[in-house]
């Protein structure tokens, strides 16, 4: 499908030639941190320099990254991701290490098997169509805000089985503040600055913090008082849960952890990656086309249900090669613990251990004509080529993301609910650049031209 006149390289990070120091450092993390990774990431196996005082690795060999995160795993810890995570998500499933995870780990996975997914199929279809039916009341044709309509139907499908009376306007804006901080979070916790230390926007994220927790253990309280429906969603399977091996359950404040844990990681992340998808798909016709052939032979026209999600075989493509090029998570980070040595090199305790996803998916040793949107690659044959460490949309290893079942059926059902209703075309002039704030979101905005078909 991909001839020459169709190739598509949508905007992508220019890498700096060398890696940056002192103040061209410190400008361009809090700017965009993945304008920080030097080109020869893109090209090398293993990259050293120092942050300060401070040994930095970057890695992107599939082995090396398996060393991190699978054989050698005692010895590296996320300890910059918890201190960045931890005034949000305490000490949920995302910002524990060791026993504290293993249960929590344990309790939850029985809440993520694909078949009982496939029940929730339905609120996915029914927040998508209530977008759609937002649309209608707009000219045709007219540009809409992709990136904050799909934040928004997200939110939906997460009020309707996570978070069953969250109040978006109240837990989008302070999602809001709490991102728009996370440069100068990030740039802390890499630096291992001292958590009193001011920086911009600190106060307000703070602010967030408190705002986010209050409402999600206000929603727990009604739930234990018996308020609201006692439906099987997500928050009544995490309150069940049990650890298999010793039955215990979560308290309040773990459940407070884990409930904001699987909000930003299924609502924040899925988003992201359907706006993108949505951007490319615009840029590229041909591939609109063949979706839409797809999902009609698939559907038959009717409404998307469970029984239709493995044979939209394209769809999943689509949105595979989208999460290679705008990954929803674009930077990994451990830290060593325990001296060791990686691809030749020692590496001593307090070192940071960069895997920088988004270079990881556009390597130039890896991936043929790496900027190219071509979903293609993942065509059953081509994909099951691809070593499992060199593509980690949802990250790898025993800390792969719990919910990635979720996020594929919630994405698989939502893209093809869309391209059933609508095509889409790109507004000239505003191409999005990739932004990193927690998630990869769209800097400027992410505008398309919606054009709705006709009601039948």
């Amino acid at each position: 499908m991909n001839s020459p006149a169709a190739r598509l390289v949508p905007p992508r990070i220019t890498p700096p030639a060398e890696p940056l120091t002192g103040l061209s450092f410190l400008a361009a993390f809090v700017r965009n941190p993945l304008e920080v990774t030097p080109q020869a990431v893109y090209e090398q196996d293993l990259v050293a320099g120092k942050l300060g005082r401070m040994q930095r690795l970057w890695i992107t060999s599939p082995a090396l990254v398996k060393a991190v995160l699978l054989d050698e795993r005692e010895k590296f810890q996320k300890l910059s991701q918890i201190r960045l995570l931890s005034p949000l998500l305490g000490k949920g499933i995302l910002t524990s290490e060791g026993a504290e995870w293993k249960w929590q780990r344990q309790a939850s996975a029985p809440m993520f098997r694909h078949q009982d997914l496939l029940g929730f199929v339905p609120a996915f279809v029914r927040a998508t169509e209530a977008l759609v039916a937002k649309w209608r009341a707009a000219p045709a044709g007219a540009a809409q805000a992709i990136d904050a309509d799909m934040t928004r139907a997200t939110f939906d499908v997460i009020s309707a089985t996570l978070l069953p009376s969250a109040d978006h306007a109240t837990v989008e804006e302070s999602m809001g503040l709490f991102q728009r901080s996370g440069g100068w979070g990030q740039l802390y916790a890499l630096a291992g600055a001292p958590r009193w230390l001011p920086h911009p926007g600190m106060v307000a994220g703070a602010r967030a913090i408190r705002m986010l927790r209050t409402s999600v253990a206000a929603m727990l309280r009604d739930r234990r008082a018996g308020a609201g429906r006692a439906a099987d969603d997500l928050m009544h399977r995490l309150m069940q849960a049990r650890d298999p091996e010793t039955g215990q359950s979560m308290n309040d404040a773990q459940l407070v952890d884990n409930l904001l844990t699987f909000y930003l990681a299924g609502h924040e992340t899925t988003a992201r990656g359907l706006a993108w998808t949505l951007y490319l798909i615009a840029r590229s016709p041909q591939w609109g086309a063949a979706l839409e052939e797809e999902i009609a032979g698939v559907t038959g026209g009717a409404p998307v249900e469970g029984a239709h999600i493995e044979r939209l075989v394209l769809v999943q493509q689509v949105l595979k090669e989208s999460m290679r090029l705008y990954p929803p998570v674009p930077m990994l980070a451990r830290q060593c613990v325990a001296a060791t040595s990686l691809g030749g090199i020692d590496v001593a305790p307090g070192a940071t251990v960069a895997m920088p996803i988004y270079a990881m998916h556009r390597h130039a040793k890896r991936w043929e004509d790496p900027d190219a949107f071509d979903p293609e690659r993942f065509s059953a044959a081509r994909e099951a080529k691809i070593p499992r460490y060199q593509y980690m949309p949802f990250g790898a290893g025993p800390r792969i993301c719990i919910g990635m079942a979720f996020a594929m059926l919630e994405s698989t059902a939502m893209l093809a609910t869309l391209l059933q209703k609508a095509r889409f075309s790109p507004v000239p002039g505003r191409d999005p650049y990739p932004l990193a704030r927690v998630t990869l979101q769209p800097g400027g905005g992410l505008p398309l031209h919606v054009h709705l078909r006709e009601l039948c």
